[in-house]
């Protein structure tokens, strides 16, 4: 009986090996007939090895079966199961005629503007002779202004006229330039048949032969009215001029022309 019993137990761990991870390795203990303790579980390590390893995957499989279908199995078994809330979605769609208009903007509180502190006369000393300035010295700034001439006016077909006045600017000039004479102003055709009138303060660099430079514009009344620059460039250096003296000798210097453009509708 134990001889039978004998074969079937090496015949099952024959089989086991086929089907495990065995470890190849000479049994001596086998040769010596040593069969209990640690030679025994040695020798069937990787039968210990592959059952641990099926177990525990085995495990893992139900594990995940089990998780998977858990809703599935409780409610086949009558458990409470989870009831899913439908979620509805409403999609709002606004147009922009249904919004309202935006609030007006505050406006801007008015900046205060700090008072200017009041400035003193400057101090003029007292008048010195200078050296004789050379012939061709130019006065290019100007402190005083003086009124000199009111020549001419100029009537032009459709009720227009029109005044040229002249003021001398000059510095440290004895004798300031002088208006000889002026040609005759014509009026602007647009700005007579818009019906305006202005004045062009025109300024001019008289030589030391009394003949006009240059000239250019320094202010207009209206501020925003270009019309009447042109024509009054023209008068500017088309008048005949003084030369102005200092120290007895001709000198270059700037005067301003205020030219009046103004209708008479008769």
């Amino acid at each position: 009986m134990s001889s039978k019993l004998q074969t079937v137990h090496d015949e099952a761990a024959r089989k086991a090996q086929r089907w495990s991870f065995r470890e190849q390795f000479l049994d001596t203990d086998r040769l010596r007939r040593i069969s209990y303790g640690n030679l025994v579980l040695r020798r069937e390590a990787h039968l210990f090895l592959t059952h641990g390893v099926v177990v525990a995957v085995l495990f893992l499989l139900l594990f995940w079966l089990v998780s998977a279908n858990w809703s599935r199995a409780m409610a086949m078994f009558g458990g409470e199961s989870s009831k899913q809330t439908a979620v509805e979605c409403y999609e709002v769609v606004t147009n922009v005629t249904q919004l309202p208009p935006p609030p007006p903007m505050a406006p801007e509180p008015p900046k205060v503007s700090a008072a200017a502190a009041p400035v003193d006369a400057p101090k003029v000393g007292k008048i010195k002779k200078v050296a004789e300035a050379p012939a061709d010295q130019t006065f290019a700034t100007q402190k005083e202004i003086k009124q000199a001439i009111t020549q001419g006016s100029a009537s032009q077909d459709g009720g227009g006229s029109a005044s040229c006045d002249t003021v001398v600017e000059f510095m440290n000039c004895q004798n300031p330039p002088t208006v000889v004479s002026t040609p005759r102003l014509m009026y602007p055709e647009m700005a007579r048949i818009a019906g305006l009138e202005g004045r062009v303060f025109v300024r001019v660099l008289i030589s030391e032969e009394g003949r006009p430079m240059k000239a250019e514009i320094v202010k207009r009344i209206p501020a925003d009215q270009t019309v009447f620059d042109r024509e009054a460039t023209r008068i500017a250096m088309e008048t005949k001029y003084t030369a102005g003296v200092q120290n007895g000798r001709r000198v270059r210097v700037w005067m301003t022309i205020p030219v009046r453009f103004t209708l008479h509708e008769g």
